[in-house]
C-alpha cells in the first residue's frame, strides 16, 4: 500500500504494482485496464485521497496514470536533489558500475528534464579519463559526435563487455596462486 508518506519511494510502488499486476491475465482484457482498476486499491489515506479527487475520465491509460501519480507524489525538491548529482566515479569503480549508478540516477527520477543527448553528454563528461579516451576510441575519434542512439548502444555494449572481462579475470573462490615453494613439496 501506498500512503502517500514522504518517506515513501512511488517508484518502488509503482515497480512493485507492475510486477503483481503481470501476474495476472484476462483473455479480452487489456494490461491497461486491469492496472487503472487495481491501482486504486493498492493506494491508502493521502494517495487514494488524492486518486478520488482525480475528475472522472481525465486518465484513460496506464501510461497517464504513472505520469499524474509521479508528478503528485515524486516530489520537485526530490527531482532537483537528484538532477545535482554529478557522476563522480571512485577511481576504483569500474565503467559497468558507473553506468548501472547513473542508469540508477536517471530511473529515479523521471521527470528529470534531460533529453537523451543532455544525459549521453553529462555521462561523457562525468566519466574517468581513461574511460572517455576509451568512448572516444570506439567511436573514431570523438564521441559526443555520435548519433545519440548509437552512443547509448555503444555504452551499454563497452559495460556488458568489460564487465564479463572483469568477472572473467576474478580467481575462483578457494584457487591459490602456485608459488616456487608450493612447486617443490
Amino acid at each position: 500500500m501506498f500512503h502517500g508518506l514522504p518517506s515513501e519511494d512511488p517508484i518502488d510502488h509503482l515497480d512493485e504494482f507492475d510486477r503483481l499486476c503481470d501476474l495476472t491475465k484476462i483473455n479480452g482484457v487489456s494490461e491497461d485496464a486491469i492496472k487503472l482498476r487495481l491501482f486504486p486499491m493498492s493506494l491508502a489515506d493521502k494517495a487514494h485521497q488524492w486518486e478520488k479527487s482525480l475528475p472522472h475520465g481525465t486518465i484513460t491509460t496506464w501510461d497517464e496514470c504513472k505520469k499524474a501519480f509521479l508528478a503528485k507524489f515524486f516530489s520537485t525538491g526530490r527531482t532537483a536533489k537528484l538532477r545535482d548529482i554529478q557522476l563522480h566515479p571512485a577511481n576504483n569503480e569500474t565503467f559497468a558500475e558507473a553506468w548501472e549508478r547513473f542508469k540508477g540516477y536517471t530511473s529515479q527520477c523521471p521527470h528529470h528534464g534531460f533529453n537523451n543527448e543532455s544525459l549521453l553528454s553529462t555521462l561523457y563528461r562525468g566519466c574517468l579519463p581513461r574511460y572517455r579516451e576509451m568512448l572516444d576510441t570506439a567511436s573514431n575519434g570523438n564521441f559526443l559526435n555520435q548519433d545519440v542512439d548509437d552512443g547509448w548502444q555503444l555504452v551499454e555494449n563497452i559495460a556488458t563487455q568489460m564487465e564479463a572481462m572483469e568477472k572473467s579475470m576474478i580467481a575462483p573462490t578457494g584457487a591459490r596462486p602456485t608459488t616456487r615453494s608450493s612447486q617443490r613439496n
